[in-house]
Formats: structure tokens, C-alpha cells, sequence
């Protein structure tokens, strides 16, 4: 059974995410994709991530 888990590492303009399709075995299937920061471009996000399937996110961000 897989488990679908997505990395969101946070830019000022961008959002770069990587989705992980963890199986049980220890393969993975990788997909990235890159957002904007505008309201519409985290709308799409968010719908991305429910049509991924994605069960659990982490967000990674620094500041300078």
C-alpha cells in the first residue's frame, strides 16, 4: 500500500513541491512541480495536492 507525501519548500516567490509515493517495499515515485505565491497560484496548489492524493504535507522555509 502506498502513502502520498508531499515536501513544500517556501521561496519568496515560488513554492517548489515534490510529491512522494512512498510504497511499503521502499520504492519511490517522485513528481515536482513549481507555484506561484498569489492567492490563485496556492488555490491551484491546493487542489493539485488533493488530486495527488496526498495524506500528510511539510513546509520548509528560512528566512534571511
Amino acid at each position: 500500500m502506498s502513502y502520498r507525501i508531499a515536501g513544500i519548500d517556501v521561496h519568496k516567490k515560488m513554492l517548489a513541491v515534490v510529491v512522494a509515493d512512498v510504497e511499503i517495499e521502499g520504492e519511490y515515485q517522485f513528481e515536482q512541480r513549481w507555484f506561484g505565491t498569489s492567492p490563485d497560484h496556492l488555490r491551484l496548489l491546493a487542489e493539485w495536492l488533493i488530486e495527488q492524493r496526498v495524506e500528510e504535507a511539510v513546509m520548509e522555509s528560512t528566512a534571511q
